[in-house]
């Protein structure tokens, strides 16, 4: 049984298919939806756009923009408003948090290549 899961899981990774074991169940489903966003062009074209609103905003106060940008969040769907209110729950020390922000940090590099 060993052998099979450790055969299993050398064919996964040289497939270069993602490995979500270690998460907790929440944020292995954020993982997946953010993996989502960032396999569907069109979600991902939105997701880059709220970003770069986003980074235009940066700390000011702009109701106008702020609206914008929660608008365009909702078009992404309520799996990722989920996905993103985990976020909120994590210890930023953690093997979760880790594991979520770094799946944040490759929907962001989509973004460059977008």
């Amino acid at each position: 049984m060993k052998r099979n899961l450790m055969v299993a899981l050398v064919a996964a990774v040289g497939l270069g298919a993602p490995l979500v074991m270690a998460a907790s169940p929440p944020v292995a489903e954020a993982i997946k939806t953010l993996q989502a966003v960032g396999n569907d062009p069109a979600r991902l074209k939105l997701y880059c756009d709220i970003q770069q609103a986003a980074e235009a905003l940066g700390d000011k106060e702009d109701a106008a923009a702020e609206e914008k940008i929660d608008a365009m969040t909702k078009q992404l769907g309520p799996d990722f408003e989920k996905a993103f209110a985990v976020m909120e729950d994590l210890d930023e020390n953690s093997a979760d948090a880790k594991e979520f922000y770094e799946a944040f940090d490759q929907l962001d590099g989509k973004c460059t290549k977008s």
